[in-house]
């Protein structure tokens, strides 16, 4: 907010400078909460300059916008961090990985049938 008067007197950012803040702001936020299993929304007030409510404001709309994987404690004032199952994410890692292990598999038993038939395109060259 301290900047937001010299970069209006910027010719190109003077019409953005609002969603560019506010970009920045949110970007803070997700990057503050980031190693943390839960906050304070008090502390983040404080952090930000802001008060708690507005700050409750701003963090649910990154929920909404699932830039924030969170949940909000509306009577604690607390944000948690939703972590995904560990098992869940090994399992579509696995899954993922053996349907590429299939599908390149696959591709090379085709190739492998295709050269021992003796099956392609050739050109030939004629020698002058």
């Amino acid at each position: 907010e301290q900047m937001k008067p010299s970069l209006c007197l910027d010719v190109h950012l003077s019409d953005q400078v609002d969603t560019l803040l506010q970009q920045i702001r949110s970007k803070g936020i997700v990057q503050y909460f980031a190693p943390f299993m839960s906050v304070s929304l008090h502390s983040m007030a404080t952090a930000f300059s802001s008060d708690v409510d507005s700050i409750q404001k701003e963090v649910a709309s990154l929920i909404v916008k699932k830039e924030l994987s969170g949940k909000i404690d509306s009577q604690k004032k607390i944000l948690y961090m939703r972590r995904d199952n560990p098992r869940l994410t090994a399992y579509r890692n696995t899954m993922q990985f053996s349907e590429e292990f299939l599908h390149t598999t696959q591709a090379l038993i085709l190739r492998m049938n295709l050269l021992r038939h003796d099956f392609g395109s050739y050109s030939t060259r004629q020698k002058k």
